[in-house]
């Protein structure tokens, strides 16, 4: 039973983070360095398109090195990236080098990229000498190995209640969007020490508890009854207290609130890349970054101008009829183009 089995390894793999929130000297990893770590994971997760899985593994693996070594925060960064490149080759498979994620087969990063694309000031030789380091002290193996995290429980706890054919979970629950959740709730150092399976089990009630109201046609009683019981059964099933269950759903309560309301928020100022120059020679090229207009040649046009205006000189006409006629807009636009 994949339940049972994932319940007898989920202590082995518990992080159990004990970070202050500010530090006096500067030398301590502070909770907002951990998370801003984790949501540069995040980040080349999404840059790689890589699978959600590679996000939990590098995860746990960066909190459980936290847990049993004292680092200093200019290493953090380092640690992060090794712990990503441990998760690429946990999760991806060994004999291809690919990484299967849904329908599209994506390659896995090599290291000199990511060290191009995450900026962490760190050799190569550095990030295997990390990399040797956080598999030494969290037990896995460099060639591979998969902890047991959050997102193993929620892939278990999704196939049960799918599989019990209620038509109201699969009307309320969409895996994709739960997966989401779940990564914001990982970046969060709240929910890094607590049990993965209550993480999980929660996340799935509260996403329920959001969407099954709104239904439309509204589900019966029984239905909702039928889908009560087996998330109390599987509370049962994973030893979870009343106690437990209630104190993290506060806190994923409050870490999905923060989230809705950020993604909610417009946005007040454009987004700027500050690359170096070593970056730009990593990235992609893009054909929305060559020109398609020719530079205007400004005292051509201005020649131009003078010209007709010469001819026009012996008519009779006066000044502000010559004049009229000139599209300033478009000589003050010439002037910008030229000039960029």
């Amino acid at each position: 039973d994949k339940l049972n089995e994932a319940l007898s390894l989920e202590a082995k793999f518990q992080p159990k983070l004990q970070l202050p929130v500010s530090s006096q000297d500067g030398h301590e990893v502070t909770v907002g360095i951990r998370d801003g770590s984790a949501h540069v994971l995040r980040s080349l997760k999404i840059w790689y398109d890589l699978p959600s899985e590679v996000l939990f593994v590098a995860a746990n693996l960066m909190d459980r090195f936290l847990t049993k070594m004292k680092v200093r925060p200019k290493h953090m960064a380092c640690i992060s990236i090794a712990s990503f490149q441990l998760a690429c080759v946990a999760v991806c498979s060994d004999s291809n080098n690919v990484c299967e994620n849904s329908d599209t087969t994506v390659s896995v990063p090599t290291a000199e990229d990511i060290l191009a694309i995450s900026q962490c000031r760190c050799s190569r030789g550095d990030l295997f000498r990390m990399q040797s380091v956080i598999a030494a002290k969290t037990g896995v193996s460099a060639a591979g190995g998969r902890p047991v995290t959050a997102y193993v429980f929620l892939q278990i706890f999704h196939e049960l209640l799918a599989r019990a054919g209620t038509e109201i979970y699969a009307r309320a629950i969409n895996a994709y969007e739960l997966c989401q959740r779940l990564e914001v709730i990982v970046c969060d150092a709240a929910c890094s020490s607590l049990r993965p399976s209550i993480v999980s089990l929660v996340l799935l009630c509260c996403q329920l508890d959001s969407v099954v109201a709104s239904l439309r046609p509204a589900p019966s009683r029984q239905e909702v009854t039928t889908l009560v019981t087996l998330i109390g059964q599987l509370q049962t099933h994973c030893r979870i207290s009343e106690r437990l269950f209630y104190s993290c759903h506060s806190i994923v309560l409050d870490i999905l609130a923060r989230y809705d309301a950020e993604s909610q928020l417009p946005h007040r100022q454009r987004l700027i890349w500050r690359l170096s120059q070593r970056t730009r020679r990593h990235l992609r090229p893009t054909q929305r970054l060559v020109t398609t207009l020719a530079t205007i040649d400004e005292h051509r046009s201005l020649s131009r101008l003078g010209h007709q205006r010469r001819r026009r000189s012996g008519d009779g006409s006066s000044s502000e009829e010559e004049w009229a006629g000139v599209n300033w807009n478009s000589l003050l636009w010439h002037r910008r183009v030229s000039h960029s």
